[in-house]
């Protein structure tokens, strides 16, 4: 999964979970990571296929039977499934996903209504990135990064000698009792 949002998105896990006709936002590179709100973008899509997949169940269903079950509760998604492995083209052995994934609109009602000066609904715009940077928080004092480092070595060696002893003595420790035979009430 780590691979197919921060390197690749055209992968064969990520094949496999979406649906036949949207097989064109995998590409051989990162998806963009801006989130609109009116539409949503291609990691917005892989994000909800991948949670479906995660989340949800294989439903026993025909494809007709897929595309028009959609309901109140669960959504229905007809995805292309991993290669057929006893064929010899690049068939897919497609199948259908229930899960509770849903995607929803969130833009506000005041744009909707173009009442730009609503007291009743929030407005709001989306963010622009121009460039990424990123912000150096220094540190107040050496001594407190020296009392952070041994504070953290202490820590780590005190965990070892505890797993080293635990380790050694694990028969004693998570040993079950013996059935001494006698029963007392």
């Amino acid at each position: 999964m780590l691979y197919g949002f921060l390197v690749r998105t055209n992968n064969s896990w990520f094949q496999s979970l979406i649906k036949p006709d949207m097989k064109g936002i995998l590409e051989n590179e990162p998806p963009p990571y801006y989130i609109a709100v009116l539409k949503p973008v291609n990691a917005t899509y892989l994000v909800q296929y991948v949670l479906a997949n995660l989340t949800g169940t294989v439903a026993n269903l025909t494809r007709e039977q897929c595309l028009n079950s959609n309901g109140d509760l669960y959504e229905y998604a007809w995805v292309q499934g991993p290669q057929d492995p006893n064929s010899t083209t690049s068939s897919r052995l497609p199948f259908c996903v229930r899960s509770t994934v849903h995607l929803a609109s969130a833009s506000s009602p005041a744009f909707e209504l173009q009442d730009w000066g609503s007291t009743q609904y929030s407005t709001w715009t989306e963010s622009r990135w121009k460039e990424l940077h990123a912000r150096i928080f220094l540190v107040a004092s050496r001594e407190l990064e020296i009392v952070t480092l041994i504070v953290g070595i202490v820590i780590l060696i005190v965990s070892f000698i505890a797993t080293y002893f635990i380790n050694a003595k694990a028969d004693v420790l998570f040993a079950t009792p013996q059935d001494s035979g006698a029963v007392a009430y």
